[in-house]
């Protein structure tokens, strides 16, 4: 096996960990009856990001403006409604940086 095709197993796998995880995280929030939505963009986001890795898409712009766009609201909405920390601004604001510039380029 090549290096290549390694890294491309051992992403795979660590995305597809990264999913369950969260998929996990949701099963947990409801059980406790706070944060499922918090922990729905975290699913939305390991999502997209687990179908970008097995679908080689990641360098698609309707994949980055859908993962960016989860970014910022999901940072927007954990600044607001949340704890209002700095780590929930600036994911808020590089979401919607990214979304500009993915959008504007061509």
């Amino acid at each position: 096996m090549n290096r290549d095709r390694a890294v491309e197993i051992a992403v795979g796998v660590f995305v597809t960990a990264l999913f369950v995880l969260s998929a996990f995280g949701v099963y947990g929030a409801v059980l406790e009856g706070e944060g499922v939505l918090s922990a729905l963009f975290g699913v939305y986001l390991t999502g997209l990001l687990l179908f970008a890795v097995l679908r080689d898409s990641m360098r698609t712009r309707g994949w980055r403006l859908a993962f960016f766009s989860g970014v910022a609201v999901w940072g927007t909405y954990e600044y607001f409604a949340a704890d209002g920390g700095v780590l929930s601004l600036a994911l808020a604001a590089i979401g919607v940086v990214m979304v500009a510039a993915n959008a504007i380029d061509r």
